[in-house]
């Protein structure tokens, strides 16, 4: 990466040198992105189509063997939707050039795909933290929490509006949901912002997965692994671009806010 990026000053009213460290690390520092955005198998636009047809559940969607390798089992006595497997059929014309029987490509219907919802496997856990609620978080912010809908096992969540979604078989959910959050606290994700984040995507996922890395680590669940998966994510949507100031000011506010909306409220005595 060519240069370091100096981190911006914080806001004095949340000043904690420590934010400018880990942000600094996250912008400079290399990481690695694991499997988490390619465990599953990506069907195709034509196989999605089939599964629709057959009015399959519009969830992560996998094969027995595929569920198996997340640990999650088919419940017993489910039966699995069609999806259309290439196969190659030989015809009976020989190819002049090699020799051999010409051969043609054809789809054969297979019964082997089940939504995750025929699954059986451990819930997602939550964030279990004295001092800081989910709900709470979720009723001072006026954000709701919907269910996930994407045949996508690879796609961790998404947000549109005040509400977000976290992918049943997220590898990492609690710092997928905070990611989705600060989506929404930053403003991306009202419709009148749509067109500046498609133009400046990457410094918004930036925004979004550096939030979630300060935050994460202020509730204890930033371990090594995911701060490397975070640092390869920012810099991969970066691209080498730097963010400004105001970028990285508004991911401190964000923050801030996130935090503070999942804290009980300090009750301030009423001088008599």
């Amino acid at each position: 990466m060519a240069g370091r990026r100096k981190p911006a000053e914080i806001p004095e009213h949340i000043a904690k040198p420590e934010w400018s460290t880990l942000l600094e690390a996250v912008l400079n520092v290399e990481g690695s992105m694991d499997d988490t955005y390619r465990r599953m198998y990506n069907y195709s636009t034509r196989n999605l189509a089939y599964l629709a047809m057959q009015q399959c559940p519009i969830e992560p969607v996998a094969t027995f063997k595929g569920w198996s390798a997340v640990n999650r089992q088919v419940q017993k006595g489910s039966s699995a939707f069609y999806i259309l497997r290439p196969i190659s059929i030989k015809l009976d014309e020989v190819d002049e050039k090699t020799g051999e029987n010409k051969r043609v490509q054809r789809f054969k219907p297979v019964k082997a795909i089940f939504p995750i919802s025929m699954t059986e496997g451990e819930p997602l856990p939550e964030i279990e933290h004295p001092e800081w609620s989910k709900e709470r978080a979720l009723a001072a912010l006026a954000i709701r929490e919907v269910a996930f809908e994407s045949f996508d096992g690879n796609v961790q969540g998404h947000s549109w509006g005040r509400n977000f979604a976290v992918n049943p078989i997220a590898k990492r959910p609690q710092k997928t949901m905070v990611h989705e959050l600060s989506h929404i606290v930053l403003g991306h994700t009202v419709p009148e912002a749509h067109e500046d984040y498609v133009r400046h995507r990457g410094i918004k996922e930036f925004q979004a997965e550096a939030t979630a890395h300060l935050v994460t680590n202020e509730l204890g669940l930033l371990t090594p692994e995911i701060a490397s998966v975070s640092r390869a994510y920012v810099q991969n949507w970066l691209q080498g671009q730097t963010p400004s100031n105001d970028d990285i000011k508004g991911v401190f506010r964000a923050t801030d806010e996130i935090l503070a909306a999942g804290r009980e409220p300090v009750e301030q005595e009423i001088a008599s």
